[in-house]
């Protein structure tokens, strides 16, 4: 069995008929169980191993405690460490390698295998063509390279020179995912600044409009960094791919990082950061605009005007904010400022949050229960991060504890909103109206066109058609100053990198 168990293996069928006939002699059978350790991570690799049936699970540690990260599984006429026994690299095991769920049978081949190419050489010769191609066709770095990977740069000496720098300084190579014409036309002046103003690296910056995926993870190979925005995906199986394709850097230019396995960062070592803080202003400002459009009836007004339609209803009755119970779900430092603004009014302000802050307090804010703000407020602002603890915040439980006639404003994060409990709760006349910069589920249509094509979600439908609900898709950010600061920052933290600062030791690290 050991025999036609070579001629089915890609890696060994097209060896030799007498290389398999003396390689067939040295092969051992193992049945193993599922779970049984066959190789752990750290230990020397002593044999490599041919899968005949049932699979091989290859794991790595994490950094935390009681966690491990799957990097891929070995299935039926698969090999593992075969590159190193053949290599002769001493060294250890990247991975802990474990028979699957159903066990697995499979043929270990030991350090038995050196000696039989000493005995032959036309065996040695066999054996470096069987890694050449090995490389070719299996690493994964290689089989990225080979579809649209950079790994060589013929830019660099280009840029180097167009900067004056000596052909020694490094090129810090960055390629820039789900990038809009905004983006790349408020960078391009800060890295051409940075360029002139730094002697030690030159930053070169690429863009593509694609989202980082598991599928488009390939394009940063050969790049020393990745900058993301809000919907790109660092899944685990993403980051494996960066590291191995050289990136050390998981550069956020945005504040938020939900979308960034930073266990699996840790483990492969890359470093995270982010930008902390733009604009505060220009989301709780956002916030107010949106208030004041659901309140006032801003966008009916407005297409009733351009249509020359001047009559006033009861579609267009507003209520007066002075004197009204406002809640703020958050008071962080976005929270903080809308506290600050919407106090302003007049209104008798009431707030939610783990920590008490002195300046709502200074502002007449009273902290009190989640319960209570949804019992007793005429409009209630979500300004918390997306936690465990504040996934659906709105939803369909609390739905009867709201005021009737209530506003609900979110300019923070969807998931703080069952979108569908929204909707029904507009339906029934709980909620009055909704002013929404962020939804649950917009991974798939926020920041790109969808004007010409069908929108496949029923829920984002539903909330589009809704004449109650002011929507706008994450703009609560997109001022000037915002931008500036996000790219200004973003930068800094490419700087950072490139002089040699990792992970905690990073201004703006996660």
């Amino acid at each position: 069995m050991s025999r036609a168990l070579l001629n089915k293996t890609s890696v060994f069928n097209e060896l030799s008929d007498s290389f398999k006939d003396e390689m067939a002699k040295i092969m051992n059978p193992i049945e193993a169980p599922p779970g049984h350790v066959f190789t752990k991570e750290g230990e020397e690799i002593t044999q490599f191993m041919i899968v005949e049936s049932g699979s091989l699970i290859r794991t790595k540690a994490s950094v935390e405690e009681g966690v491990v990260i799957t990097l891929d599984e070995i299935c039926e006429n698969g090999v593992t460490g075969f590159m190193h026994v053949a290599a002769r690299d001493s060294g250890v095991a990247y991975a802990t390698v474990t028979a699957g769920n159903g066990g697995a049978k499979v043929w270990t081949v030991g350090i038995e295998f050196d000696d039989l190419l000493r005995s032959n050489s036309d065996f040695a010769i066999e054996t470096i063509q069987i890694l050449t191609q090995w490389l070719r066709r299996e690493t994964k770095i290689t089989r990225a390279t080979l579809h649209g990977g950079k790994r060589d740069d013929p830019t660099a000496s280009y840029l180097r020179k167009s900067y004056k720098r000596p052909e020694h300084v490094d090129v810090f190579k960055v390629m820039c995912y789900d990038t809009t014409s905004w983006m790349k036309e408020n960078f391009e002046p800060q890295v051409k600044k940075f360029n002139e103003t730094h002697e030690h690296v030159v930053l070169k910056v690429e863009y593509t409009q694609d989202r980082l995926d598991i599928n488009t993870a390939s394009y940063a190979v050969g790049y020393d960094a990745v900058c993301l925005f809000v919907n790109d995906t660092a899944s685990a199986e993403v980051i494996q791919t960066l590291s191995m394709g050289g990136v050390g850097l998981i550069a956020m230019r945005c504040a938020g990082f939900d979308r960034v396995d930073l266990i699996a960062a840790k483990t492969f070592g890359l470093s995270v950061t982010r930008v902390p803080a733009y604009s505060p202003y220009a989301v709780a400002e956002h916030a107010i605009a949106l208030l004041m459009c659901v309140n006032r009836k801003i966008h009916a007004a407005n297409t009733r005007v351009k249509m020359s339609n001047f009559t006033l209803d009861s579609g267009l009755l507003g209520i007066d904010v002075h004197g009204k119970n406002v809640g703020v779900l958050g008071t962080g430092k976005i929270g903080q400022i809308l506290c600050r603004i919407v106090s302003g009014f007049g209104v008798n302000l009431l707030a939610y949050d783990v920590f008490d802050s002195d300046e709502v307090k200074s502002l007449g804010g009273k902290y009190v229960s989640k319960e209570e703000i949804f019992k007793t407020c005429d409009i209630i602002f979500l300004m918390m991060p997306l936690l465990p603890a504040t996934q659906h915040t709105i939803n369909y439980e609390m739905l009867p504890l709201l005021k009737k006639g209530v506003i609900i404003i979110n300019t923070s994060r969807g998931g703080l909103i069952e979108t569908t409990a929204l909707l029904d709760g507009i339906k029934s006349g709980i909620i009055s109206g909704a002013g929404i910069d962020v939804y649950e589920n917009e991974g798939e249509y926020f920041f790109q066109d969808w004007s010409a094509r069908n929108i496949g979600d029923p829920t984002l439908v539903a909330l589009l058609g809704n004449n109650k609900v002011v929507m706008t898709a994450h703009q609560a950010f997109f001022t000037r100053e915002a931008i500036e600061k996000i790219v200004s920052t973003t930068i800094e933290n490419f700087g950072e990198y490139s002089e040699g600062l990792r992970g905690n030791e990073l201004t703006n690290h996660v």
